[in-house]
Parts: C-alpha cells; structure tokens; sequence
C-alpha cells in the first residue's frame, strides 16, 4: 500500500472512531437532565450499532495508526506525532474498558430487570463522562495525525 493511501485510511478511521464519541459528548448534557426510564429506554436502544460497529473503528484506526507510526520509524517528527495518536487511540480504549463497560454490565442489568438502582446517576455520569473523555482522547491523536500532513513531506 502506498504511504499516501496509507495515510489516508488512518486518517478516515481515526475520524470515524472519533466521531462515535463526539456524539455521546454532545449528548452528555442533555441526558444528565433525563429521569431514569428515558435515559434507560435510549441507552438500551439507540446504541445497538455502536457496539458492532465501534469496536471496529476503534480497533482498525489503532491498527492503521500503530501501522502506519511503525512504517514511518525513525525519530521525525511525523513518526512521534502519529505514535502519540496510536498511544491516544490505546488510552481511549483503556478508557473505555475501565469506566465504560463496567457502566454498560449495570445498564445491561437495569434493563433485564426493568428496575433502576438508587445509584443509577452514578454509572450513568460515569458512562457520560468517561466517552467526553474519550472524545477528547481521540481529538488529540486525531488532531497529533493530521497534523503530520501539514508539515515536512512524507518519507516514502
């Protein structure tokens, strides 16, 4: 693959991956206004496609970004850059699987047994607020990838 196209598909995939999260960012405010049977009745609907689809984006833009940071080697500038966006992506995931799926097991439960936990706000602030960070883990990486494309040319 050339390095051009390369690029060009860790960019798109870091996007999208960045994109789901700018989403739930966006919501966060609003769905801290919620009561609980709404916030539960979006949360076990309206995300189904984000968990086939999101793990994808994610694990393919860290596959193309740590690629394409190994193909560039070398200590240039723009090899740091897009390590520092792989490394981005692998805190977002460690995000991810820290504060969010422990969020998730709980939703999961509240809505097979149709009752809310009195510490519901809890796992939801903590669901809402660890994919802000996220968001902004994956703008950094994104922002630290692109970046190298506005700068010195690219090694072939």
């Amino acid at each position: 693959m050339r390095l051009s196209t390369h690029r060009l598909v860790a960019v798109l995939l870091a996007a999208l991956a960045m994109g789901m999260h700018l989403a739930h960012a966006l919501e966060l405010l609003p769905k801290r206004q919620w009561p609980p049977q709404l916030y539960l009745a979006v949360q076990s609907s309206l995300y189904s496609l984000f968990g086939i689809i999101g793990p994808v984006l994610e694990v393919g833009a860290l596959v193309a970004v740590g690629a394409l940071a190994w193909r560039l080697g070398g200590a240039t500038p723009a090899a740091r850059r897009t390590l520092w966006s792989a490394a981005a992506i692998v805190l977002a995931l460690a995000t991810w699987a820290v504060f969010v799926l422990p969020a998730n097991m709980h939703l999961g439960a509240w809505e097979a047994s149709s009752a809310m936990p009195m510490d519901w706000m809890r796992w939801r602030d903590q669901w809402q607020f660890a994919q802000a960070f996220i968001f902004v883990l994956h703008l950094a990486g994104f922002t630290s990838l692109v970046s190298t494309m506005t700068g010195e040319p690219p090694r072939q």
